[in-house]
């Protein structure tokens, strides 16, 4: 039975379908479209296609406030107060207070060195020697006001012999001459006693030995010894051993002498000179008694 009716149903539709294509092409269009309209609707319904609602939402993505939030990292860098409060570094008070090194009032207070002695009375004489006598030149023509001094530098034993020749014979040689010679070569011994025999007519002869820290200082001071010790009227001046233990005395090289060792060299000379200042002082005595005498 159920079959029969699904044919019957069947039969019906092929019946209007074919009814439908005998009607006039104006009616056939307007059904087709109404046919066409009618069925779009499903292709018009897209409701679940422009439901892009979960598309659209980009929320998660545009939420980007954990990136921006960088104040952990610009805290860090722009606290820096610790660093740029340099007051302890600035604060060199300390060291710009320096008044216990300008302070040198100890070091300048040379007051034993500033009292000179007073010249002695003029007793003629005549110095011949190098550059550590040039020196001292000046010292020893204000103390000893009657005395010639003829020192150069670099000077050697064989000049030194042709100075004191030639002051011999023009009888210029005085009541005492000092020598201080050898400080640049070694000496010949046969050089120095052929010096000292030019002045054997002398009342007195001072003989300095060396302070020179080179190689021929020992042996120069041996012969000049040696030799002194031969004459009764020399007397031989220990230079090294007076001044030795005295840095102050002398230049970088250890050798030439300043203002402070050019008082203790003129010193020793004035200490050799006692008989003859004695004898000077007597002799004026002898002549003031005489004067008064007369008188």
């Amino acid at each position: 039975m159920r079959r029969v009716t699904s044919w019957l149903m069947l039969l019906g539709a092929g019946l209007a379908i074919g009814a439908a294509l005998l009607v006039p092409l104006p009616i056939a269009q307007s059904v087709s479209t109404a046919v066409v309209a009618v069925t779009r609707t499903p292709t018009i319904t897209r409701t679940p296609t422009e439901t892009r609602t979960a598309t659209i939402t980009r929320t998660p993505t545009i939420t980007r406030t954990p990136t921006f939030t960088r104040t952990p990292t610009n805290t860090g860098t722009s606290t820096r107060t610790p660093t740029v409060t340099r007051t302890p570094t600035n604060t060199r008070t300390p060291t710009i207070t320096r008044a216990p090194t300008n302070t040198r009032t100890p070091t300048r207070t040379r007051v034993p060195t500033q009292t000179l002695p007073p010249p002695l009375p003029p007793i003629p004489g005549f110095a011949v020697g190098d550059s550590v006598m040039l020196g001292a030149a000046r010292e020893m023509q204000r103390v000893l006001p009657g005395l010639v001094v003829d020192a150069k530098v670099s000077r050697q034993m064989s000049a030194a012999i042709d100075i004191l020749r030639q002051q011999r014979a023009a009888g210029q040689l005085g009541e005492f001459v000092v020598v201080h010679i050898g400080n640049n070569g070694y000496i010949n011994p046969a050089q120095f006693d052929e010096l000292m025999q030019l002045l054997v007519d002398v009342p007195r002869v001072i003989i300095f030995n060396l302070k020179e820290p080179r190689r021929w200082e020992e042996a120069n001071n041996l012969i000049i010894a040696d030799t002194v010790r031969r004459y009764p009227n020399a007397v031989l001046v220990d230079w090294r051993g007076a001044s030795m233990n005295h840095l102050e005395y002398f230049a970088f090289d250890g050798i030439h002498i300043g203002a402070v060792a050019a008082r203790a060299y003129t010193q020793l000379i004035v200490e050799q000179l006692q008989p003859l200042l004695v004898k000077s002082d007597a002799g004026k005595s002898t002549a003031a008694r005489a004067d008064g005498t007369a008188r």
